[in-house]
């Protein structure tokens, strides 16, 4: 079985996840979140890594941190290995406690610090179970729960030594509790927003800005896409083989001629940005289309607009998708 590829270099930023084995509960009392923690900070202490926010769930947890050093695999083998030996001795239990690898988004820091902190910490309210909670109900439950960093981040818990909180806290104002203050508010004001767009797309691997993704494709992931795990990075495994005219050749074919030719220049703009970010850069592909990367991130917008509200289009475009998936699959 193909393993993902985990990018790793010093002071990169991660946003880490791993669910509990066939999604089954992984903390049982507090007694196991403590020790889930004890093991955090130890193995972080240890490989001088960096923890800015967490959120620890009844069956799955989520980590927001910096590696001062390429070692995120290192840390994370030794920090859940450990964890999984003495769950598995305290319940007279063997194999596996978490489901497969630890799945990791490598993050564009500045832009989506916040964004990412602040999903992480609304990870309590987000559950099913918390949807018929009134909004100031879940605002209590946020501040109430205990396995977060956010009791830390808002002062209603003494902030521990290894939780960097500054590094989110620093462009929320000058003062501490200016900081605090806004930052608990922009955090529960996502209780009644959807903020999950750019940062809950697990299966691409990467967080950023289009420019961040092209250096990361381009430094990390052009060198050999052999051991690439289509199911945890299909972004990466679907532009594998196609170039911006070959994957123009296939959605061709794939088009209903019926289609205006406008739209139909649309929907190649929106494959070609959607497939072909592995080999090929989003400067070059706005120059194909003859137009500005400004022009083509507006053409992508209108598209992606359009595409929500037409369930005629979301099936047109379903189909081409499997016209190029078809095609990647069968070019060596």
């Amino acid at each position: 079985m193909a393993r993902p590829i985990r990018v790793e270099y010093p002071n990169a930023f991660y946003h880490v996840i791993s669910r509990g084995n066939r999604r089954e509960r992984v903390f049982a009392c507090d007694n196991d979140y403590e020790l889930f923690m004890e093991k955090l900070v130890e193995y972080a202490e240890t490989y001088e890594v960096e923890i800015n926010s967490y959120c620890l769930m009844p069956n799955h947890f989520h980590l927001q941190l910096m590696t001062t050093h390429a070692n995120l695999g290192k840390f994370m083998q030794s920090l859940l290995t450990s964890f999984t030996l003495i769950m598995n001795r305290k319940y007279d239990k063997s194999g596996h406690l978490f489901q497969g690898r630890y799945k990791a988004q490598l993050v564009e820091s500045e832009q989506y610090k916040n964004k990412l902190s602040r999903y992480i910490h609304l990870n309590p309210v987000k559950l099913e179970s918390s949807q018929v909670l009134t909004f100031e109900e879940k605002k209590k439950c946020l501040r109430n729960y205990k396995w977060s960093s956010f009791r830390a981040y808002i002062g209603i818990e003494n902030k521990p030594e290894w939780l960097n909180r500054s590094y989110v806290l620093s462009s929320w104002g000058k003062t501490a509790e200016e900081k605090v203050s806004k930052y608990r508010k922009y955090v529960e004001e996502g209780i009644t927003t959807d903020n999950t767009d750019d940062v809950k797309c697990v299966m691409q691997g990467i967080i950023g800005s289009d420019s961040f993704k092209d250096k990361i494709i381009k430094n990390f992931l052009l060198r050999d896409s052999s051991d690439i795990d289509g199911r945890e990075q299909p972004l990466l495994v679907q532009v594998n083989a196609l170039s911006v005219d070959e994957l123009i050749d296939v959605v061709s074919c794939a088009l209903n001629p019926e289609i205006p030719q406008n739209q139909q220049r649309k929907i190649k703009i929106y494959m070609a940005i959607k497939y072909c970010r592995k080999t090929t850069t989003l400067t070059e592909i706005a120059k194909r289309f003859e137009l500005s990367i400004s022009g083509l991130n507006m053409a992508l917008h209108r598209f992606k607009e359009q595409l929500k509200k037409d369930r005629q289009w979301q099936k047109d475009i379903a189909e081409i998708c499997k016209a190029v998936d078809e095609k990647c699959n069968n070019v060596v």
